[in-house]
């Protein structure tokens, strides 16, 4: 099984987003266009804790993803519609969105930004997923 974060990152990359200019999983790579110019996406892994223990073995991790919209400068989306229909899409994949921050500027390139968190229970057997 891959990491939550990539399948996350992988059922965004196949939504095709017109208004994502680049998508990155786990850091923006150095020499990515940070200027303000593009909208970037960015999803990372928060926590993932284990549960379900029976006999001090867990049986489940709780993945928590987080997923961070860098808007660009000059954008002619309507960004409130194009957030709700992103969490909902991530909703009918069965990532429970679990937290949303308000939107923000970054204070060093003046972008809109957003912040929100999903989440999913993964069932894990004995030997593995």
């Amino acid at each position: 099984m891959e990491l939550p974060v990539m399948t996350v990152y992988q059922l965004i990359q196949s939504l095709h987003y017109g208004w994502i200019d680049q998508l990155y999983s786990m850091k923006i790579p150095p020499g990515a266009d940070t200027s303000g110019k593009q909208t970037i996406v960015l999803i990372t892994s928060i926590t993932e804790p284990l549960g379900g223990y029976r006999n001090d073995q867990f049986s489940n991790m709780q993945a928590n993803i987080q997923v961070q919209i860098f808007w660009k400068k000059d954008t002619q989306e309507n960004i409130f519609n194009e957030e709700v229909a992103l969490m909902n899409n991530l909703e009918n994949q069965d990532w429970l969105v679990s937290s949303h921050y308000p939107n923000t500027v970054d204070p060093d390139t003046d972008q809109i930004t957003a912040t929100f968190s999903v989440s999913k229970k993964i069932t894990m057997k004995k030997e593995g997923f």
